[in-house]
This record gives structure tokens, sequence and C-alpha cells, in this order.
């Protein structure tokens, strides 16, 4: 538990960390009705689409350095040579990235579908899919910038973008 708490302080003092990525989501979501012409009607059809790619393109902002802090600091080796179960670790961390991230981010995307559709009745199911998506994401983008921790969250992104393709293309 003390480790839930520890990871929860230390991504709240980074406001960069956690506030970047839904800043981020905030404008594609923004920008998206003022690119496309009022005329068109297709717009809550495309809407998903955009929607999908927003949540990705943030939740691979968001995963960027998960762990590279603890890696410079020696905290990994520490947890690794303790008697901490790695695992348990691993799966808090990502646990609170999705919480101060994931979570506000599918609020955000409902309450979006919401006014781009204006259906509540969409919008309400779009919560709990939104949701278990974001917590997706997370994990497979987790996983790729684990393994390329001082090589750069692009080659961690090229890893672990074709797990995601049939994730895509069923949402799509």
């Amino acid at each position: 538990m003390n480790i839930i708490k520890y990871e929860l302080l230390k991504l709240r003092s980074k406001s960069r960390g956690w506030l970047g990525p839904i800043l981020v989501f905030i404008l594609i979501m923004v920008a998206f009705p003022l690119t496309v012409e009022i005329s068109n009607k297709d717009l809550g059809q495309s809407f998903f689409s955009v929607l999908w790619i927003a949540m990705l393109l943030v939740m691979m902002l968001a995963t960027e350095d998960i762990f590279l802090e603890d890696y410079n600091d020696g905290s990994l080796e520490q947890f690794a040579i303790s008697n901490i179960n790695m695992s348990y670790l691993v799966a808090a961390k990502i646990f609170i990235y999705w919480l101060l991230i994931g979570v506000p981010i599918s609020i955000l995307g409902s309450l979006f579908c919401l006014g781009i559709t204006n259906s509540t009745h969409l919008a309400i199911h779009i919560l709990p899919i939104l949701l278990v998506t974001s917590y997706i994401f997370i994990n497979v983008f987790s996983f790729g910038n684990a393994l390329s921790l001082t090589k750069g969250s692009v080659l961690g992104t090229l890893v672990t973008l074709p797990l995601l393709l049939p994730l895509l293309i069923v949402l799509g």
C-alpha cells in the first residue's frame, strides 16, 4: 500500500506527467470539430475514429517516461534487490497512471461524445468502453517503454503498435 501512495504522490507532483496528456487530449478533441466543415452531417460518425486516435496518442505520451525516472535514480535496482514483488510495483505504477490520466480522459471523451452526438445514451455507454480501452493502451505502451527504457519512447511505440493493431481494427 505504501508503494501506491508513493507513486501517487510522485506522479501528482509532476504536473507535466499527468496534466499534459489531459490537456493534449482536450486540444485534439476541441480542434476536431473546428477542422471539419459545419455542413458535414457525418461529424458524429467520424468522431469515434478521432476519439480512439486521440486516446492512443495521449496514452503514448503519458507513458513516455513511466519507468525512466525510477531507472535513472536507481529505484528500480533497489526494488529488484529488495523483497518487494516487481510485478506488484509495475501494476501499482500502471494503475496510478491510469487513475490520474486514463480515467479523466475517459470521462472527458464521454463528455465530448455527448457534445458531438447529442446522445446521452451513447455517452453513458461509451464511458466503460473508454475506461477499458485506456487501460489496455496504457498497459501496452508501458510494456513498450519498459523494453526501450534507455532508447527512447519512439522505439517502444514501434515495438508495441503491432500489438494494438487488432484492437484498433475491432474498435474502428
